[in-house]
């Protein structure tokens, strides 16, 4: 038997299993959930891992590709003092596939509790120049209105695409015309930009932008979070790129073809600008602030008195992008913000805050439901009423 067991969990580790292995696996692994034997292969499993000569994002980048087969739920309640993230994640697969085979076991929200909250979606409002405002979800799919030889459309997966059909028009345009789109709770958009750039608008943000830029720089204005795909232009004969310029209620970062990430929501206490590609000067608006220059896959962090650079897991920001809920040692407060703001709903503490850390991969698009048992199965006591999820300590 005990044979038989390391077996299944090598074909299981090793993503090698068939179902009807994996269905044994984790039916013998229900029956004996605090093993001796288990723990010891987990210690094994990292040990093997030679973690001594592995940094924290190639640790994380192993490992990622095992919480990955498993996207419907994985995580792990870190303490401080116990395992660290790479450990916790590959505990948290099989606690994980117990609490499936525990369902009539496990101490849960009652169904009666909960309501089917749906994921967020594509949904956004535009508003021209001119003060009309276009909702997004309900207009129809293809052209919605032109500005000064510029074309805007609707796409049915979710874009708003500015196209130029009227070159000389756009070009003679003395007049700077601000549009602005802005995401609620519960919603995301993409925009695509004249000037070939594309923008991720990540739930309850907006931006602001000119129609049609200018022919010095390129200047936007964000709140909340968005991911930037800047396309390079040039500005004169002598080959001068036109510099790309996000600003944010306390910062300024300016581009000149890149891609990068900025999370800049009023309820966070920091403000994270992140490189994936390029080069970016990160600038706080405060005088106390100095300039930064970023590298890919590092991430400014400013707060009211500092701005500094940091190296970071970048599959991890822009998960939320790409269709993800991805958190790295994360407090359970920034989490249930993020939750918040993509389920739409109001989420109360009664007490303190866990200090808990955790480490899970879930996708975005499952409702409430299923995300919630993700910290049920990590002893975190939920009640829903309404709208408004009481975390309760």
């Amino acid at each position: 038997m005990i044979n038989r067991f390391k077996h299944l969990y090598k074909q299981y580790i090793d993503n090698t299993c068939t179902e009807d292995e994996r269905d044994e696996f984790l039916s013998m692994v229900a029956e004996n959930p605090d093993s001796d034997i288990m723990e010891s292969l987990l210690d094994n499993t990292w040990d093997n891992l030679n973690t001594k000569d592995l940094s924290f994002p190639q640790a994380d980048h192993v490992l990622d590709n095992i919480l990955s087969q498993h996207p419907k739920a994985v995580a792990k309640r870190i303490s401080i003092y116990q395992y660290v993230a790479a450990i916790a994640a590959m505990v948290a697969i099989i606690t994980t596939g117990v609490y499936f085979y525990q369902k009539d076991k496990t101490e849960h929200i009652a169904q009666s509790d909960i309501a089917n909250i749906p994921a967020g979606t594509n949904k956004a409002t535009l508003t021209l120049a001119d003060g009309t405002v276009i909702n997004l979800d309900n207009a129809t799919n293809g052209e919605l209105a032109q500005q000064t030889g510029i074309k805007i459309t609707k796409t049915a997966d979710g874009q708003l695409i500015y196209d130029i059909v009227d070159d000389k028009k756009n070009t003679a345009s003395t007049e700077t015309a601000y549009n602005t789109i802005t995401t609620p709770r519960g919603g995301q958009y993409q925009v695509n930009l004249p000037d070939g750039s594309k923008i991720w608008l990540n739930a309850a943000s907006s931006l602001k932008y000119p129609i049609p830029f200018g022919k010095d720089h390129r200047k936007v204005e964000l709140t909340g979070e968005a991911y930037f795909e800047v396309t390079s232009l040039l500005k004169d004969e002598q080959n001068t790129k036109m510099p790309f310029i996000v600003k944010t209620d306390k910062q300024q970062v300016e581009v000149l073809g890149t891609h990068f990430n900025i999370n800049s929501y009023t309820d966070e206490n920091l403000t994270r600008s992140t490189l994936l590609e390029g080069v970016v000067r990160v600038t706080g608006l405060s005088a106390e602030h100095a300039s930064s220059i970023l590298k890919p896959g590092q991430q400014s962090v400013l707060n009211d008195n500092t701005l500094k650079v940091q190296t970071v897991d970048i599959e991890e920001v822009v998960a939320w992008k790409n269709g993800y809920f991805q958190f790295n040692e994360s407090d359970l407060g920034s989490i249930m913000r993020q939750i918040s703001r993509w389920y739409n709903i109001d989420v109360v503490f009664e007490g303190r805050s866990p200090n808990d850390l955790f480490h899970f991969k879930a996708p975005k698009d499952q409702n409430l439901t299923e995300l919630l048992k993700i910290f049920e199965i990590n002893g975190i006591n939920l009640k829903i009423e309404g709208r408004t999820l009481i975390v309760k300590s």
